[in-house]
């Protein structure tokens, strides 16, 4: 059985170019990864929000992981 480690726990975000129907999968993972480095607890309409995102385009999904990043590591947030 192959084991999938786990995502480091850094302040980077990773970029990813993912097409096919493998894309919406991959972009979720980042996009928890995102939320999670920037210390969000996810609740029950987070996770709604996360897969209608992952469902859009490369650019589009990198734009808000990136907006996701700057806003865990703005001195105003919380």
């Amino acid at each position: 059985m192959e084991l999938t480690p786990p995502l480091p726990r850094s302040g980077t975000t990773r970029s990813c170019t993912v097409s096919g129907p493998a894309a919406p999968q991959a972009h979720r993972v980042l996009l928890y990864y995102a939320l999670e480095a920037a210390g969000r607890p996810l609740e029950a309409d987070d996770v709604q929000a996360v897969f209608a995102v992952a469902e859009l385009d490369d650019a589009t999904v990198q734009a808000v992981i990136t907006w996701i990043t700057a806003a865990g590591t703005s001195p105003f947030a919380r």
